[in-house]
């Protein structure tokens, strides 16, 4: 399965650095690929969406400023002036991150992976996977809520997020990281 369709992983082109470092570490035989959302598709919704919102706030600014006397619509313009402005700074921050943060992808192995970000690819060979920490969201009074996916952290110090990405109440791929690391201590 690759980004949630089966049987498509013999049809993913790998590249070539990341074939590279598979061969290299002896991680043997594709078996999935999971690509992140692509920064381009990010920037664009958050921009788009920041925007809009400062669209928004203006006009809803400039006929706030329009009232005679304050009044329930006056008040409700100046929330969602306000309201806007948030948007427009939340939009701003998620393409601005999406810029910082670039491509990923993890490609899954019989023996490990191969996770590729901004900063390069870097191959994990299952035995040097020393930790893989669950990443809750927060529950009510400080309870771990809803899994997220988990941290996985090697010897070298290498640290990265596998996120959870569930279809149809599971994450195949996911849960292979988990077993895979599971089985090698």
């Amino acid at each position: 399965m690759v980004d949630g369709r089966p049987g498509t992983a013999a049809r993913q082109e790998v590249p070539e650095e990341v074939a590279a470092l598979a061969r290299a570490h002896r991680l043997g035989k594709l078996t999935d690929v999971r690509r992140g959302v692509s920064p381009h598709r990010v920037v664009t919704v958050g921009w788009g969406s920041a925007a809009l919102a400062l669209l928004l706030t203006l006009t809803f600014a400039q006929e706030t400023t329009k009232a005679a006397a304050p009044s329930a619509l006056h008040a409700l313009l100046q929330a969602l002036t306000i309201a806007f402005l948030f948007v427009f700074a939340a939009g701003t921050a998620y393409g601005i991150r999406a810029l910082l943060a670039g491509p990923r992808a993890l490609y899954l192995y019989a023996g490990g992976l191969v996770h590729t970000d901004r900063r390069g690819a870097r191959a994990v060979p299952w035995p040097t996977v020393t930790r893989l920490r669950p990443i809750h969201q927060r529950g009510p009074r400080g309870t771990p809520g809803r899994l997220l996916g988990y941290r996985l952290v090697t010897r070298d110090g290498t640290s990265f997020t596998v996120p959870l990405i569930p279809a149809g109440g599971r994450d195949e791929f996911t849960e292979r990281i988990v077993s895979s690391v599971g089985r090698h201590g």
